[in-house]
């Protein structure tokens, strides 16, 4: 069956989005979760480098579903900063999903998580726990709407803040899904991405890339960022 938005449709969508800004955790690329986890008893692992013009983040980041519907992933970052000694900061999450997405429904997830700094001893310290609720909406032909609300405690530095984020994803072709993305936590500038997930091997070998911003920073370089990504999915394993 044929999608209902033209690859030119969907193309165009991305040039009027990027012109409105006045200028992303599901899978990988989106900051923006989904209510889904990997399938059970079997293995995924994300991985990307993101590249400003003043930094650049290495993440690789395996999860495993062995029991109760449970994602478990820990992983790690090592990020060089423009001026700055190079920074490590290790993550672990479990997210459980409590709904399961059916076509034309909607699916419920939660996760909780913490990011540790783990890097120079002259970096910034960080010590984050954070709580994020994803909701997934199915509309149709593999379409999909996510929704998040969460909450991030930066213990390092005394305070915590909402999160948020929403996100779409609508296929081009078979192989390739395109995604817009906006996301942010309060007290600081809310971003937005772009870009596309190609299968390589379908439901075992996935790349992507996107360009991000802050909202109403088109003319600041510096804020934008562009990422490239490899996701690889196992079999069951047992």
């Amino acid at each position: 069956m044929k999608n209902s938005w033209s690859p030119l449709i969907f193309s165009g969508l991305f040039i009027s989005l990027a012109g409105a800004l006045g200028q992303a955790h599901a899978a990988r690329p989106l900051n923006t979760d989904d209510a889904n986890v990997v399938d059970p008893k079997s293995c995924q692992l994300e991985s990307w480098v993101k590249k400003s013009s003043s930094s650049i983040e290495r993440w690789a980041v395996p999860g495993c579903n062995f029991f109760g519907d449970t994602e478990i992933s820990a992983g790690a970052n090592f990020q060089s900063d423009t001026h700055l000694p190079a920074s490590q900061y290790h993550l672990i999450q479990a997210k459980k999903r409590w709904r399961v997405l059916e076509p034309g429904d909607w699916g419920l997830s939660s996760t909780l998580g913490t990011l540790q700094h783990a890097g120079h001893a002259s970096s910034e310290s960080v010590n984050d726990v954070y709580l994020n609720v994803p909701v997934t909406w199915s509309m149709g032909h593999d379409r999909f709407a996510h929704f998040n609300a969460g909450w991030i405690q930066h213990q390092s530095q005394g305070y915590g803040a909402k999160t948020w984020g929403m996100a779409l994803e609508q296929p081009i072709n078979s192989q390739i899904t395109g995604i817009l993305e906006t996301y942010g936590e309060a007290k600081q500038s809310t971003k937005y991405q772009l870009g596309l997930r190609i299968w390589v091997v379908p439901q075992r070998v996935q790349i992507d890339a996107t360009l991000g911003n802050i909202w109403g920073s088109s003319s600041n370089p510096a804020q934008r960022w562009v990422s490239i990504g490899l996701r690889l999915l196992s079999p069951p394993l047992y």
